[in-house]
């Protein structure tokens, strides 16, 4: 992959423990939290796209299509990132339907390795959620990469991913350019503080 290729990296908002307290009590509030796609040629941001998506609900996969339609990048984009096989609390977007529908490779990339399968932890808060459940044990055996950060080159650290439609080797070449400032890539760098500066408007 050249090194000036074109991502949209995804992240969401942080939420509140009263706004699961009302979620749980089952009433007609449906909390959400805000999410956030930045496109980048390399580490030059290009664009921001906002969206909303339900806590612990099924809707991301919906709203990640939507906001990479809308792009006005669209055609020069060439990988997708998402922060973690789950947005908005337990709201896990589809990798699969996302590449089948946009034709762009998907990266899922978790802050820290899982102690325990993702699969098994929704099946056990949504055990009636049989599609979400399969989507997320279907999902490819995370891998892992030491990175170097370019500013500093003696600092490294271990990142983990789930990778659809893009190899291993690819995504170290990748990583090289855009492991700037810290091990998470820059795009999803600032996804994230994006989608956090945007909760506090």
């Amino acid at each position: 992959m050249k090194k000036k290729i074109s991502i949209m990296a995804f992240d969401d908002g942080q939420h509140s423990k009263e706004d699961l307290a009302k979620y749980i009590k089952k009433t007609d509030f449906i909390p959400t939290t805000p999410l956030v796609g930045v496109t980048t040629r390399g580490i030059q941001l290009l664009h921001l796209s906002y969206g909303k998506i339900e806590i612990d609900g099924t809707d991301s996969t919906n709203e990640v299509i939507r906001l990479f339609k809308k792009n006005p990048y669209r055609n020069e984009i060439r990988l997708i990132m998402i922060d973690s096989p789950t947005l908005g609390g337990f709201n896990p977007p589809n990798p699969f339907e996302i590449y089948e529908k946009t034709k762009i490779p998907i990266l899922l990339l978790p802050g820290k390795k899982p102690k325990t399968i993702i699969s098994e932890i929704y099946s056990q808060v949504f055990p009636e959620r049989d599609e979400q459940i399969e989507i997320l044990k279907k999902l490819p055996k995370i891998d892992s990469l030491i990175v170097s950060i370019n500013q500093d080159p003696k600092i490294t650290r271990e990142i983990f991913f789930h990778a659809i439609g893009i190899t291993k080797k690819e995504i170290v070449e990748l990583l090289k350019f855009l492991s700037e400032y810290s091990a998470i890539p820059e795009p999803l760098r600032l996804a994230h503080i994006a989608a956090s500066s945007y909760l506090s408007r």
